[in-house]
């Protein structure tokens, strides 16, 4: 009888929960702030009930006038078109922005304006639309608690996709992101964060997913990332607030080819280039249930950040993964790291060092992991690395997006629900 590597790691699985071991679902990692790394699911948000729709162009020419008219719960529903605006939502908490057609309604920067939108107040939701050629990013939340991104489409712009920072208590589902030479999405600088990534896809940027300093209730699944210099990359930056990256669970994704020499890069995506799952001198993961194949350097790999401070990884868990086909090792630990990675059951040819998969805690990591990456970075830091044009990079499978479902008549709703 033959076995596919993929039922191997399903029956590794369901034997742990029939044993009463520890399923793919349980949370096991803490913060050294005492929070979980995995966010719980907290149901659907709930509807507003007494709002006023503010219709663009029917009864607004602009996106930005149909805001600065709406109140709190107000939804501004914006018609096919391509509309040249930098929206800013920054006096209406509690709105909802939403295109009656994702493909069809486009905010357009024309590479010269900053933001696609941009929210810094609490609540604000943005769903069902695309946003391209902006200087800085497509959608972008900041120093907000409630946001969420919903059915959107971020490509071309200079920066990031579909960003925020600084803000808790919000969710990206069901969007796409391309072209942008830092993340197609970015979750920073939030501890604990109470976010969720999910039903996403990223793919032609330097890196599909940066999660700087951000952990605590903090998950990633679900996901598709792809063709980008590097895919997931959790990181620890003195350039943002409260270092290291502390907590998060990257789970069920598939992440796939990220060797993209082409993708655009403007910050340190080709430093990871060629990986798949990377976390950056992060602490208290944990890395789940993913498939993660034909990366040319690593499929998984923790190892040190150095940015003015050394930051080596500590106590992450890398357990039941489907790991294949990488250039360099499967899985692998860098040096210096701190003690307590622990990798098991996963499904994995190489390691670096070797045994890296038996479930011991590990005590000092390969110094090569470390030196493979760095020289990369040195290319980078020297202007040297190969990097594509983000005005010029591919566009999306339009054909592909799905829009919201009934996106006229139902009815806008809050972010997320706080509690469980």
């Amino acid at each position: 009888m033959t076995f596919r590597r993929r039922d191997v790691l399903k029956a590794v699985g369901t034997a742990g929960v029939a044993a009463g071991g520890l399923g793919v679902a349980a949370a096991t990692q803490e913060s050294d702030d005492g929070y979980p790394a995995a966010q719980p699911d907290r149901g659907e948000p709930r509807a507003y009930e007494d709002y006023t729709v503010h219709r663009v162009p029917e009864q607004y020419d602009t996106i930005q006038a149909a805001v600065n008219a709406a109140e709190p719960k107000n939804l501004v529903l914006v018609g096919p078109g391509t509309y040249p605006e930098a929206v800013e939502v920054v006096d209406t908490p509690q709105l909802t922005i939403r295109g009656t057609d994702r493909n069809e309604v486009i905010l357009d920067g024309e590479f010269k304006r900053e933001d696609g939108i941009l929210a810094t107040v609490d609540d604000v939701v943005v769903e069902n639309m695309t946003a391209k050629h902006y200087v800085r990013n497509g959608f972008f939340w900041s120093s907000v608690s409630g946001w969420r991104g919903s059915y959107l489409t971020a490509y071309n712009n200079r920066v990031y996709g579909i960003y925020n920072i600084d803000s808790q208590h919000g969710r990206y589902n069901d969007c796409y992101a391309s072209g942008h030479t830092d993340s197609g999405f970015y979750i920073g600088q939030c501890k604990p964060c109470h976010a969720i990534i999910e039903r996403v896809r990223s793919e032609h940027n330097a890196i599909g997913y940066s999660g700087t300093n951000a952990g605590g209730y903090l998950t990633v699944r679900d996901s598709v990332w792809r063709n980008n210099m590097a895919g997931i990359v959790p990181n620890s930056l003195d350039s943002e607030a409260d270092p290291p990256q502390d907590a998060a669970r990257i789970e069920n994704n598939h992440v796939e080819a990220n060797n993209n020499a082409n993708a655009p890069d403007e910050a340190f995506g080709y430093a990871a280039w060629g990986t798949g799952i990377t976390i950056a001198g992060g602490i208290n993961n944990e890395v789940v249930h993913n498939t993660v194949r034909d990366h040319d350097n690593f499929g998984i790999v923790a190892l040190p950040m150095i940015d003015e401070n050394l930051y080596p990884p500590k106590n992450n868990r890398v357990w039941r993964n489907l790991v294949e086909n990488s250039g360099r090792a499967d899985l692998a630990v860098g040096a210096p790291e701190d003690g307590g990675n622990v990798f098991e059951e996963n499904v994995a040819d190489t390691t670096r060092p070797a045994g890296l998969n038996g479930g011991t805690q590990l005590v000092g990591g390969d110094p090569w992991v470390t030196m493979v990456l760095f020289e990369q970075f040195s290319q980078l830091d020297a202007g040297s690395a190969p990097r594509g044009d983000w005005r010029s990079a591919p566009e999306p499978p339009f054909e592909e997006l799905r829009s919201m479902p009934d996106p006229e008549t139902a009815p806008p709703r809050e972010p997320v629900r706080r509690e469980t």
